[in-house]
């Protein structure tokens, strides 16, 4: 395995992205296009190839800077190797070093809730986001943009149920 990297290989993240997710070539290039950004991304390679991945797309909540964890990803045959776990560590670390006050992810289901609740995450907050033009951050249906949180520094105090709106 290799180490945890920021990634700028924009054509190994869409075929990870098309493979895992199956998102048409289009969302996938407008995220690319518009979000994208390598110092954002973390992968884990294997003989030059991106095996796992993360995105972590900087947003604001009100007047704190909080990461969005976003398209994390390891590819079918790598899986099971722990490379999604240690991306998520190694994400909570850079968020702290960035000065985060948060971090924001929403799981697609009840099995990633239960993942991300292994590092801290919690909570259940319907997200808007804002200043994204027509890119859908979400699930694609807002009734299941349920947001779990992970706060990061001690004076951020979310309740649970509380709404988030996260704006570029």
């Amino acid at each position: 395995m290799s180490e945890i990297q920021p990634c700028n290989k924009k054509e190994e993240c869409r075929r990870l992205w098309k493979e895992t997710f199956g998102d048409s070539d289009a969302f996938i290039e407008h995220f690319i296009r518009d979000f994208y950004d390598s110092s954002n991304m973390l992968c884990i390679e294997e003989k030059a190839r991106i095996v796992s991945m993360l995105h972590m797309v900087p947003f604001k909540m009100g007047s704190k800077d909080v990461g969005y964890i976003y398209a994390v990803a390891t590819e079918e045959k790598s899986r099971g190797k722990g490379y999604a776990t240690l991306l998520i560590e190694k994400g909570i670390a850079a968020a702290k070093a960035i000065g985060y006050a948060a971090l924001v992810t929403i799981p697609a289901d009840e099995g990633l809730r239960l993942f991300y609740s292994r590092f801290g995450f919690t909570g259940s907050h319907p997200v808007t986001f804002k200043g994204t033009g027509n890119f859908n951050f979400g699930t694609g249906e807002k009734k299941k943009d349920v947001a779990l949180l992970l706060p990061l520094e001690g004076t951020l105090i979310i309740e649970e149920g509380m709404s988030l709106v996260l704006e570029m």
